[in-house]
């Protein structure tokens, strides 16, 4: 896809995080600290991607959601590198919040991050009050004790070989997120809802797609190109795609997931109004970090 999609996404998203995160306090600097780190801004993209889809959306609204949504990812991050997770000293090319800082508010940081990422959404000027309360529903349930949350409690339970469901991890722990930022640019509006059920399919498919080619990175590339450790889930015996399928016949479901999304694109959208998110569905499997 065009790089210059996604810079144009992140910088729009980056500037509004700035704006967002004003303030001098311990706190506010280690928010700042991961929300403002290098990142693809991929799930921003989708956003902007999928919003281009619905022509009574403005650039303003589709920036708050993508923002809420990369503050909402940037809360995960921070708690999943944690010791009592992941133990991760890496993230963005750079220390992890909790080794910046300290794991107390590194937990504070997080916790901080995903309200704002809730009150982003309540107090954006751009979207309607319907669209605001669809979109806050559906964030709490990406992110919640059935999704995102749901995911990280399964993963934490395979390395202890209490849970063997790796499609169902990746579903709720990334793929229900990027969903999230799939459909959110669509709810609230009842004449959307054929076009919500087709992108909510997509969604979850790309998530998918994106986290299996994490894991198949994960296990052939080296931190620097990652910006995070690579040997993460092996020290943790995580169970990754590869673990379980190898790269091969990952790579392989990978791109048939993302195949299986362009062609719903292709037959549900007409005059190539999809043309972004099709790019980044080939981008998701074709990336190299």
């Amino acid at each position: 896809m065009s790089a210059s999609f996604l810079s144009e996404c992140k910088e729009k998203v980056l500037n509004r995080i700035d704006v967002l995160l004003s303030g001098d306090s311990k706190i506010t600097s280690a928010m700042r600290y991961s929300a403002l780190a290098d990142s693809k801004c991929i799930r921003a993209g989708l956003v902007f991607a999928s919003g281009n889809l619905n022509k009574k959306i403005s650039t303003s609204a589709l920036t708050d959601m993508a923002a809420s949504i990369e503050l909402m990812h940037t809360y995960s991050l921070i708690h999943d590198d944690l010791p009592s997770m992941d133990n991760d000293e890496m993230r963005r090319g750079q220390a992890s919040n909790h080794i910046k800082y300290n794991e107390a508010t590194a937990i504070l940081a997080g916790d901080a991050l995903q309200a704002l990422a809730y009150e982003t959404i309540a107090s954006s000027l751009e979207i309607s009050q319907p669209q605001k309360i669809s979109s806050i529903k559906t964030l709490a349930n990406a992110c919640g004790y059935t999704g995102m949350i749901l995911g990280q409690q399964y993963d934490l339970d395979a390395e202890r070989n209490e849970y063997n469901d790796i499609k169902k991890i990746h579903e709720l722990k990334t793929g229900k997120l990027i969903q999230a930022a799939v459909t959110m640019p669509h709810e609230g509006e009842e004449e959307q809802t054929n076009q919500l059920a087709i992108l909510g399919e997509i969604g979850i498919d790309l998530g998918l797609a994106f986290q299996i080619m994490d894991d198949v990175l994960e296990a052939s590339s080296d931190s620097k190109t990652l910006g995070k450790n690579n040997q993460s889930d092996m020290l943790n015996k995580k169970l990754t795609y590869v673990s379980a399928y190898g790269k091969k016949e990952s790579v392989d479901q990978a791109y048939a997931l993302s195949n299986r999304c362009i062609n719903k694109l292709e037959n549900a959208f007409k005059n190539n109004e999809a043309a972004s998110l099709i790019a980044l569905a080939e981008f998701m499997v074709k990336r190299k970090n």
